[in-house]
């Protein structure tokens, strides 16, 4: 069964699954990396920082941390455990 993962508010430009396949990290235009639980599609995070577009998105290889890269130039690592 398809999920539909209801969230950002503009284009998604990546998505990446974790290492174990149980969390989805998505990139959007919206400016607003998100993390969703793979299994039923619930929004796990919202992370808020970029000023740009995010074009790339990739994660660790233990889930402890993922980063962002976006069009204001930055590339961003958050903190997954928090």
């Amino acid at each position: 069964k398809p999920l539909m993962l209801h969230g950002h508010e503009r284009a998604i430009t990546k998505i990446k699954y974790n290492r174990e396949g149980d969390l989805i990290f998505s990139a959007s235009k919206d400016k607003k990396p998100n993390v969703w639980y793979s299994l039923n599609g619930e929004r796990l995070g919202t992370f808020n920082g970029h000023n740009g577009s995010i074009w790339c998105i990739d994660v660790n290889w233990d889930t402890t941390r993922f980063m962002s890269g976006s069009g204001d130039n930055t590339l961003r690592i958050w903190d997954c455990q928090t």
